[in-house]
């Protein structure tokens, strides 16, 4: 289940344990901007340095926009699974 992390005007993070893995997640609430970005990152690094492990991505091969976003916050690729679902997701980590 995801948890709410940093709540704001402009975007959630939220945190979700599965499996022992800890997976972000992030939903932009408003248009994509200079500014949003340049808050993301600072939350984003708040909350790396705090939490201080692993934090693994869910992506859709398809989603290119979602991959850009992940390379802009430093996440690299791992490994590809079949997911429950039957459908293949890359899996992505930022350490």
């Amino acid at each position: 289940m995801k948890q709410p992390v940093i709540i704001t005007s402009s975007y959630i993070l939220y945190l979700e344990q599965d499996n022992g893995f800890t997976f972000i997640h992030c939903d932009v609430l408003n248009k994509w901007t200079k500014e949003v970005k340049k808050q993301l990152s600072n939350s984003f690094k708040e909350l790396t340095t705090e939490y201080g492990q692993p934090l693994y991505a869910l992506h859709t091969k398809e989603d290119k926009k979602h991959e850009k976003f992940l390379k802009m916050f430093d996440f690299s690729y791992l490994q590809s699974i079949k997911g429950l679902d039957g459908n293949n997701y890359d899996i992505y980590v930022w350490r």
